[in-house]
């Protein structure tokens, strides 16, 4: 996947800024849209959704887990799970979306892992694959063209690559880590979490389920920058075709 530099980002930045800052401005003119973890995909579609599971057991190996119960990870999915929304899903236009995980239980691979579900043909800004550090950064926009697909349903599905049984908690950070833009502009957010019973039972309280959330001074020092800033620094660079590859954390 094509990244863009930190460098160049903050050079787009510097010439963009009020852009960026317009459009965060206009973040709480819209409506809601709740980001939510599935651990049961079924149903799951880019404009529908099936019941959203709190907890969800799957056995492996079965017909759903290819896992043969080896502490080794292969980097190839055994398991799929979705971060879906609803709410006010207008069509996207670009979304980013921080998850974290235990990575001693799982990683997520590419094999299984779609980040264009709502948003078929744009510009992925995900982070490369396999992911294996706990924190995993998906997002996507329209350099032109577009908008999504609206409604509620799978924003990016998650391949799952298993290591260890236990109850697994996929958490999603806040905004602005998390964000959703339509035509309308940037919509204010919820999060909530979900979680995997890996040969385990949804009744135990996880345990060390769910990776240690990143400070503020450590999302720093990632060079995170906000979908907006994102945005409009891609937008300019794409003229110029100044893409590095390089991972956004």
């Amino acid at each position: 996947m094509q990244k863009v530099t930190a460098g160049a980002l903050a050079v787009a930045l510097v010439l963009l800024g009020p852009w960026g800052l317009n459009a965060q401005e206009t973040a709480q003119a819209q409506g809601t849209v709740d980001f939510d973890i599935d651990p049961e995909i079924t149903g799951n579609y880019a404009a529908t959704l099936g019941t959203v599971e709190d907890c969800y057991e799957v056995t492996c190996p079965s017909a759903n887990c290819t896992w043969n119960g080896s502490s080794l990870f292969d980097d190839a999915s055994d398991y799929n799970i979705d971060i879906v929304v609803s709410g006010d899903t207008q069509a996207p236009t670009a979304y980013y979306a921080s998850l974290n995980f235990d990575p001693t239980k799982v990683h997520i691979v590419a094999s299984g892992t779609d980040d264009l579900i709502k948003l078929p043909g744009a510009k992925s800004l995900s982070g490369e694959l396999p992911d294996s550090d706990g924190a995993y950064a998906a997002g996507a926009l329209y350099l032109m063209g577009g908008p999504g697909t609206e409604g509620d349903g799978t924003l990016v599905r998650i391949g799952l690559d298993i290591g260890a049984s236990g109850v697994v908690t996929f958490s999603l950070n806040e905004a602005p880590q998390t964000e959703y833009t339509s035509g309308a502009g940037i919509h204010p957010i919820t999060v909530d979490s979900g979680r995997l019973a890996i040969n385990d039972s949804c009744a135990i309280p996880p345990v060390g389920g769910m990776a240690e959330l990143p400070d503020v001074s450590e999302l720093a020092g990632r060079n995170y920058i906000g979908l907006a800033g994102i945005a409009a620094a891609v937008a300019a660079l794409a003229a110029g075709g100044w893409y590095a590859r390089r991972r956004l954390s």
